[in-house]
């Protein structure tokens, strides 16, 4: 009869850590499924990089401003922020006349 209750308290204590493990498996699923955060989370409370463009250009500039970037191993959005701020430091003088930089 020993023997019974040594298997049944075995097969119990089996239980408990399956149970224990799927517990642990949801909490790690849970905890990576914060670290996916949406944008909104991502992005810097000062507003840093939350402004988005669109432009719509010709297929084969794009094809080609694409290829450059793949060679150089930059991304378009990259590149897009070295032009717009090559841009903006080119026009400052606009900017500080009208005291907006």
């Amino acid at each position: 009869m020993a023997k019974k209750t040594r298997l049944i308290d075995a097969l119990k204590e089996e239980e408990l850590q399956e149970i224990k493990e799927e517990q642990e498996k949801e909490e790690k699923k849970n905890l990576s499924s914060v670290r996916k955060a949406p944008i909104e989370q991502i992005i810097s409370k000062d507003g840093a990089k939350d402004k988005q463009i669109s432009a719509k250009v010709n297929m084969k500039m794009y094809s080609a401003f694409t290829t450059i970037n793949k060679a150089q191993g930059i991304s378009n959005n990259s590149a897009l922020n070295m032009l717009i701020a090559k841009y903006v430091r080119e026009n400052r003088v606009i900017l500080e006349e009208d005291d907006l930089f």
